[in-house]
């Protein structure tokens, strides 16, 4: 009889998620984006795209973290990322960011019910 609570008990910790290397890497990442917008000045191409690459992964690992699933926390910093792009461009603006984020919700929605 002990030896099926064992058994149980191996199973659960393997199922159980490990969360210790997304934390570190949220945390390296954020660290990066904030030293990227501090130290790098913004005439450089190169910079632009860095700054946007970390903030997708930045908002990345950060919402799946906080929402508990991979693919939430992609489409929420895909729908921030496009709206930090929009904003570079100049076509930013409140109209976009709700049709960015409705969007968004509207495709989570429907990979769910599938």
């Amino acid at each position: 009889m002990p030896k099926k609570k064992i058994v149980n008990r191996q199973k659960e910790v393997k199922l159980r998620k490990n969360v210790f290397p997304a934390i570190v890497l949220t945390i390296i990442f954020w660290f990066l984006l904030a030293f990227t917008v501090l130290a790098i000045p913004p005439t450089n191409s190169f910079a632009v795209l860095l700054f946007f690459i970390l903030s997708f992964l930045s908002i990345f690992f950060t919402g799946s973290l906080l929402l508990g699933n991979s693919r939430r926390g992609l489409l929420l910093s895909g729908a921030v990322v496009i709206f930090l792009f929009l904003r570079y461009l100049g076509i930013g603006n409140f109209i976009n960011f709700i049709l960015i984020f409705a969007l968004a919700i509207i495709l989570e929605i429907y990979i769910s019910s599938t």
